[in-house]
């Protein structure tokens, strides 16, 4: 083969250059497929040295005509976009004519089919609308903090259990929820209102059930609920332990005393946590208490196990319980004081709804199986313990649905916020419209029945049955941010936060499992990938493109494939609960899902509260209710969550119990309405730029000023995209999660519709924010690594093809043996078929 590989180049200086780039580079023909190989070698190798050298002459020449002629920074930055758009038409024109300027008129690289596009992230993105900022973000003052104005001791919690509050769990005065609330459920009136201690061991049974109340707790997430219907609970237990005098002594074989449900099992999960902090915080008087749980994903044998031996305080999900309240014989409820039901709405929201029913009734029927005692003198019939079962409901709102849960399972309750105790519902609602007052029923002639329709009406039409409130302290921001550059400004994001605060919990929210997987792969080995410099990165790029040319052997293609699938680097493990991050340098990192095995989950989730490092989770919204997840400093919203209320309950992992907390929502610029919704409902955060949060990045990271937060935020995209196609596991993750992704996308509620659709998405711009280079097309065709869909198409048309070979095939019909020297048609010798008769 001749050594000239044909290679011209038209590097004439600009004032000499006419506005065509002619590029010449004639694949090699002929020969070894080997041969071939080496000499496109040889070409990128001199096309990448012309470059570099044109590329430093230019330089020294625009720096001379700057000095001399006092070119502008603005100037300076259009001409290099135009370069880098015309070194990405000189690598695609593959030995062509190139016409500039048709090329700069076509609509977009992104969309030439079938090749790995390196497109820039500063150039055709859509227009970000300027947004009104608001401007109350100043001098916070937190909303939910303990007060001062009381104590456990005052409220009249066990003495024992508020130096254990103190001493253990670091708490030392009630929220305003647990002050309002804390009292009606420790029901300190029932000694007061009755003279029990007259020598008689009767009482008036009737008159003590009167006075218990069923209790509704409306509060906002991280007010600290949780202790709210605990501590009553377990003081009640502690106390009747102490006044015992008769009767066998208190030990777990009496069975369950409180019950407390859960939607999620991470819920169940923590609320056992703390019900074993509280059952430590008596000594010897608490010692017979003994919290438990049951939940799906667990053997259930081994539940049945601990409920024989007995569990005193139980944390549930309801479909376990309702199971077991079927066909657990050694389930024994006959003593149950106390049944909760936490984050009520979600319950529902679950469809949870006729299961809730289900466990009702049979509690009610074991309730009426029981005999009255007229003692008091052991632990199951103290008075200090309610008389009947007391049920709780909590819930951050009072739905249609969750009112109507109350008034179905609740006898004469209280509705408790954080600033003041209820008598009904319509109280509680009218006091939320009317900012806190409540208005006395005389006041008005109007039917109160009538005008709580009117209302119920108005709400089902706005749909602003309820104004949401979060802690002021707070401080939620807004990014608008181009499809294409979401992926580097969450890693921007992250990387700011540490900065900051090493020691921070982050918490990522993402609408699917596929979402999580990836991300938690992607972080955590991303920044392995070698880093290039622009010639070889640029040498990498046209050799891929090469790849996919005709050019080049099939044969020679695929032994590159599996070679390069035998060098994929590391996948993911289901069992590694966490790894750290090659890319956000000193963090952990942690997943959680649905998908993930019960165990894996409950793992994760006592892995990532006793953190002591700078931790990341990446989870959907199986984490965004009732979790109290210990030191998260902030909330990144990297999907737009399905509903308003989905929002409220993500936020609510930070800024609990009077701490400080951040939430960034990412939204894209079709997707800036919905900003207006939160301000409707109260919940409108702070905007922030695009802009700002990469320069940060780039500041800290050694950028100096102009356009070099554009190079860094481009340089880390490349890094990752680099590691996608060169890692197989990466591919197949990110074409799964980008596939993902636009399935949840459809999954908003249609009143949000309008703002999120599927239409208003670039599918182009939207894989690059999965560090993906190909086409829409090519990934929903599942070309490349999704070989499983590959593999049942096959399938497919192979079992077609048989079927309609087989209806093509002759049949010929079965006659009598015919000699050997016949000669003809065969058929002609057969004769009339003549069915058989009875008679024959």
């Amino acid at each position: 083969m001749e050594d000239n590989d044909g290679l011209v180049l038209n590097l004439a200086p600009a004032s000499e250059q006419p506005s065509r780039l002619v590029i010449t580079k004639p694949l090699p023909k002929g020969g070894r497929w080997k041969e071939r190989m080496e000499q496109r070698r040889k070409i990128r190798a001199e096309m990448s040295r012309a470059r570099l050298q044109a590329r430093k002459a230019k330089g020294e020449k625009e720096q001379k005509d700057r000095s001399a002629k006092g070119v502008s920074k603005e100037q300076q930055e259009q001409q290099e976009q135009v370069d880098q758009v015309l070194a990405e038409i000189s690598a695609s024109s593959k030995g062509k004519k190139v016409n500039i300027s048709q090329e700069l008129s076509k609509t977009s690289l992104s969309q030439q089919a079938g090749k790995q596009i390196v497109s820039s992230l500063f150039t055709r993105n859509p227009d970000i609308p300027t947004l009104a900022r608001t401007t109350d973000s100043e001098n916070r003052v937190t909303s939910n903090a303990v007060l001062d104005t009381s104590s456990f001791k005052g409220i009249g919690i066990h003495a024992d259990m508020v130096e254990y509050l103190e001493s253990r769990m670091e708490i030392s005065k009630p929220t305003a929820i647990q002050q309002n609330a804390i009292p009606v459920l420790t029901n300190k009136s029932v000694q007061d209102a009755l003279a029990v201690d007259d020598g008689n061991d009767a009482f008036d049974i009737e008159q003590t059930i009167s006075i218990e109340h069923d209790v509704f707790i409306q509060a906002a997430t991280g007010s600290g609920k949780t202790l709210s219907y605990l501590l009553p609970i377990f003081h009640r237990l502690i106390q009747a332990t102490a006044q015992a005098s008769s009767g066998p002594p208190p030990s777990r074989s009496l069975g369950t005393f409180a019950i407390v449900l859960t939607p999620t099992r991470e819920l169940a999960q923590q609320v056992l946590e703390t019900a074993q902090q509280l059952s430590k915080s008596a000594g010897k008087l608490s010692n017979w208490i003994v919290p438990g749980i049951v939940i799906g994903g667990d053997k259930k044998q081994s539940e049945k196990g601990r409920l024989r031996k007995g569990v005193t305080v139980l944390a549930c999900t309801p479909g376990r319980l309702l199971d077991h309240l079927e066909n657990t014989q050694s389930f024994f409820v006959d003593h149950l004081r106390w049944l909760v039901l936490d984050e009520a709405d979600r319950l529902l929201e679950l469809g949870f709804e006729e299961t809730l029913s289900k466990i009702l009734l049979l509690l009610d029927e074991k309730a009426k199986r029981r005999t009255r005692v007229l003692g008091h003198r052991s632990v199951a019939t103290s008075l200090e313990l309610p008389k009947r079962r007391i049920n709780i409901l909590c819930s951050a709102t009072l739905r249609d649905n969750v009112r109507r849960l109350a008034n179905e399972s609740l006898h004469d309750p209280k509705f408790i916020n954080a600033t003041r105790v209820y008598d009904s519902a319509d109280q509680a609602v009218a006091a939320s419209e009317d900012g806190g007052y409540t208005r006395d029923p005389e006041e008005s002639d109007t039917d109160d029945n009538e005008e709580q329709e009117n209302m119920d009406d108005q709400m089902d039409v706005d749909g602003k049955d309820n104004q949401f409130s979060l802690p002021s302290q707070l401080e939620q921001k807004a990014v608008v941010i181009p499809a294409k550059l979401r992926l580097v400004t969450l890693v921007a994001q992250l990387r700011n936060t540490f900065r900051k605060n090493p020691a921070s919990k982050v918490i990522v929210f993402l609408l699917c499992k596929d979402s999580v997987d990836f991300m938690f792969y992607l972080l955590s080995h991303g920044g392995l990938a070698p880093e290039l410099d622009d010639g070889q990165a640029q040498a990498a790029d046209l050799f891929q493109e090469l790849e996919n040319s005709d050019g080049l052997d099939k044969k020679a293609y695929d032994m590159q494939k599996q070679g390069s699938d035998k060098a994929a680097g590391p996948t993911l493990n289901d069992e590694d609960i966490s790894l750290e991050s090659s890319v956000v340098s000193g963090v952990d990192l942690y997943r959680l899902h649905g998908s993930m095995p019960q165990k894996r989950r409950t793992e994760t989730f006592l892995a990532f509260s006793k953190a002591r490092r700078a931790s990341v989770l990446f989870t959907t919204d199986v984490a965004s209710r009732g979790l109290d997840l210990p030191n998260v400093s902030s909330i990144i919203q990297f999907d737009p969550p399905s509903d308003i209320e989905s929002y409220l309950h993500r936020v609510g992992r930070t800024a609990r119990l009077g701490r400080a907390g951040e939430a960034v929502l990412f939204l894209l610029p079709s997707e800036s309405k919905y900003l207006d919704l939160l301000e409707e409902k109260g919940l409108r955060p702070d905007d922030e730029s695009m802009e700002s949060v990469l320069k940060l990045m780039a500041k800290h990271e050694g950028a100096r000023k102009g356009v070099e937060w554009q190079l860094r935020a481009g340089e880390v995209q490349a890094k990752l995209e680099r590691f996608v196609i060169s890692n197989s596991t990466g591919s197949r993750l990110a074409k799964q999660a980008y596939l993902s992704s636009i399935r949840a996308y459809a999954t908003h509620i249609t009143a949000e519709r309008h703002i999120f659709h599927v239409k208003y998405l670039h599918f182009g711009h939207l894989a690059k924010s999965f560090a993906l280079r190909e086409t829409p097309n090519q990934v929903a065709q599942g070309k490349g690594n999704n070989s499983k869909a590959e593999d049942v198409k096959k399938e497919n048309k192979e079992k077609r093809e048989k079927e309609l070979a087989l209806k093509k095939k002759p049949t010929f019909k079965r006659g009598n043996d015919i000699s050997e020297f016949a000669v003809g048609d065969i058929s002609a010798y057969y004769g009339p078929r003549v069915k058989r008769t009875k008679d024959d």
